[in-house]
């Protein structure tokens, strides 16, 4: 059975490799809507790095609070704790170890630099990414740690290239990064992202804008140039988020009604 699941696993991979591989070879095209229909096209690689400069500033804000998560909580399934203990043949001591020191600017940025060179998501993923996870944050009161934020980013992104990529890729094109997932680990760690944010996947453009200046302040401190949001990118948002209110809807009913803070739900905290 398990040589079975190891077999089912490498497959999967083999088949979104090729899949990864296809749309690289796409977005290069001068036709793509990778390059012509996101809402607008910052450099995906400099969009990154201001990410990992806000989440970088956010765990090291985090650090200075003292909160355990139940193991019992569903936060905890986007604690890398959990899946240490489960998977403990994917983890040497070297592995443990980078997993629970605090991560540089850098090693974000590489993180979700291979998000990027596996689904080729489109920029304005990154910071509607931030707003996922910061609504988990609000709602829960959870802090960002050396072992979620590989997790949340993770699922965030998963989440977001669905909903708001023309060109959506099926979550086990996503195992590559997350090997010892399969497709129905990485399906319940989306619905359990999806029900601690009460399914709640709308964005308005004022959510978008101020995450855009926040991380356009934060690149300037880094030499990181991040053109301004003009009055004609704001409307090219606010047409694509109209775009995908259906979808979004869908979405959501697919998974039943939304929750009410706390119902259903277990964010235990200590």
């Amino acid at each position: 059975m398990e040589e079975k699941q190891k077999e089912n696993q490498s497959k999967d991979k083999k088949e979104s490799i090729k899949r990864a591989k296809f749309r690289k070879k796409k977005s290069s095209s001068s036709s793509s809507i990778f390059l012509d229909t996101t809402m607008l096209s910052p450099s995906s690689k400099d969009m990154i790095k201001a990410v990992a400069i806000l989440l970088k500033t956010q765990i090291n804000e985090d650090n200075t609070m003292i909160k355990t998560i139940s193991k019992e909580s569903d936060l905890y399934y986007f604690s890398e704790e959990k899946y240490i203990e489960e998977f403990p043949e994917y983890f040497d001591e070297k592995k443990k170890a980078n997993i629970h020191k605090s991560p540089t600017i850098d090693e974000i940025s590489e993180f979700m630099e291979a998000l990027y060179n596996c689904v080729q998501f489109s920029p304005e993923c990154c910071i509607i990414c931030l707003i996922y996870i910061y609504r988990i944050i609000a709602i829960t009161g959870l802090s960002l740690k050396e072992t979620n934020w590989r997790p949340l980013v993770f699922t965030s992104l998963m989440i977001c290239q669905k909903i708001w990529d023309d060109n959506s890729l099926p979550n086990g094109d996503f195992t590559i990064i997350y090997p010892f997932f399969d497709k129905d680990q990485l399906n319940k760690l989306e619905m359990k992202f999806m029900e601690i944010i009460q399914y709640n996947l709308n964005i308005n453009t004022n959510q978008y804008s101020n995450f855009y200046f926040n991380l356009k302040d934060l690149a300037k401190k880094e030499n990181i140039n991040i053109k301004p949001l003009s009055i004609y990118d704001l409307e090219k948002i606010r047409n694509q988020i109209d775009q995908r209110k259906e979808k979004l809807s869908k979405r959501s009913d697919s998974h039943g009604k939304r929750l009410k803070i706390g119902e259903n739900s277990n964010y235990v905290i200590n």
